[in-house]
């Protein structure tokens, strides 16, 4: 995983060098080392041809009932990275439809995910998968 994320982190470091480092596979490694163990986050490597080309972290959330929302579940998907040698191919629709299919296999029917509005070829993905705009975040950098 912490080699697959190289291309994603690279991007993201780029759109926000402010917030984001750029790729450290053995930092990222010791990350994702102590993040998976937890019970609620699931992992998953996508191949090509035996080739690993991309990955998918979902975390599987449980909202509590309060006294301004109901009770509610679903999966979030944390990370999802296509090495970009294997973009075009299908691997990025195949994460997102392997995670609906998790989901319902956990009786869950709602996948939640967010993004920096910069990458805008994310968005476009995403809603080309179903996916639509609920919540928005905004920000006031000052100086």
């Amino acid at each position: 995983l912490a080699k697959l994320n190289h291309d994603v982190q690279e991007l993201h470091s780029s759109i926000e060098p402010d917030i984001y480092k750029p790729h450290d596979e053995e930092g990222i490694k010791k990350f994702f080392d102590s993040f998976l163990i937890k019970d609620n986050v699931f992992a998953f490597i996508a191949y090509f041809e035996d080739t690993p080309a991309g990955y998918i972290v979902l975390i599987k959330r449980d909202y509590p009932e309060g006294p301004f929302t109901k009770r509610h579940l679903s999966i979030h998907i944390d990370q999802i990275c296509v090495e970009n040698r294997f973009k075009g191919k299908g691997i990025g629709k195949a994460l997102i439809g392997f995670t609906s299919q998790f989901a319902k296999d956990n009786g869950i029917n709602r996948i939640e995910l967010d993004f920096w509005t910069k990458n805008k070829n994310a968005g476009e993905f995403f809603k080309s998968q179903g996916f639509e705009t609920y919540n928005e975040k905004m920000r006031k950098i000052l100086k």
